[in-house]
């Protein structure tokens, strides 16, 4: 027979695209963590323009604030891929703050190539998968820790609200100094370490506190007002991999603001 076409009112079209919000929100949350697939980036470092004199080697997450040690201009930066067919491309931005406020114009870095980096250095960039089904030396074994926010007490429904963070004690630009993350081998708990003030993540810093999570634990939180709840959860690809796998120099890495208002800082 003819296909007959039906004018669908407004009202059923916002209903309908609704409907498949929530379901795609739904299945995201229901998914096991390691089952998502993400892109990391590798970044070889040099001290000469012509990539020679190797000198740190890092792999950073994607569209992370990161603390700036390599120059005192700027104290944050962060990197975002932004091109994945043809020639790839990452963009590099440079911050006065916790990556609010750009120092300079966004540049673009050719990915495999000898491009200017941070401060004075020079580095060549690489795009590795991380996920549970990838295989072989180019798969990035980063472990990170994914900080979940619900608007509903005991950690129900969906959240609304995710960070995700580095473990190997990388040094995280926020709003109030730096922060860096690590996990114990067992992936029961998580130490948060805040240098107020600080920009470099200094252990000498005067003021620091340090909390103890315990991952994949329910924390609550406000009782009349969102969030109500949160968790944090140790994603880890490589079962045998531990705080030093891909360590940079000592604390390095990504940044934002964590609430922890129910956890005390630990005695120094």
């Amino acid at each position: 027979g003819r296909c007959r076409s039906q004018q669908l009112s407004l009202p059923v079209i916002q209903s309908s695209a609704m409907c498949l919000r929530v379901g795609l929100l739904l299945l995201t949350a229901l998914l096991p963590a390691c089952w998502a697939d993400t892109l990391d980036i590798e970044v070889a470092m040099y001290s000469d323009s012509n990539c020679f004199e190797r000198f740190d080697n890092l792999l950073l997450l994607d569209d992370s604030c990161y603390a700036n040690l390599y120059t005192n201009l700027t104290k944050g930066y962060k990197l975002k891929i932004v091109g994945f067919t043809g020639e790839k491309k990452i963009n590099l931005f440079d911050y006065t703050d916790a990556c609010h406020t750009m120092f300079t114009p966004k540049r673009s870095i050719r990915v495999g190539k000898c491009e200017r980096f941070v401060g004075s250095y020079y580095a060549i960039t690489k795009i590795r998968l991380r996920s549970s089904t990838c295989v072989g030396t180019d798969c990035s074994r980063l472990a990170v820790v994914v900080n979940r926010f619900f608007s509903e007490a005991s950690c129900a429904g969906l959240p609304y609200q995710l960070y995700t963070y580095p473990v190997q004690d990388e040094c995280m630009r926020w709003s109030n100094g730096t922060q860096g993350y690590t996990v114990d081998p067992t992936n029961t708990n998580i130490t948060q370490v805040d240098y107020l003030m600080n920009d470099k993540c200094n252990a000498g810093s005067a003021l620091i506190r340090r909390y103890m999570i315990q991952n994949d634990f329910c924390y609550e939180l406000y009782k009349d007002k969102a969030p109500r709840s949160f968790k944090w959860t140790i994603s880890r690809y490589d079962a045998t991999a531990s705080a030093d796998t891909w360590r940079p120099t000592p604390l390095l890495a990504a940044a934002a603001v964590a609430p922890l208002t129910l956890l005390p800082p630990l005695d120094l």
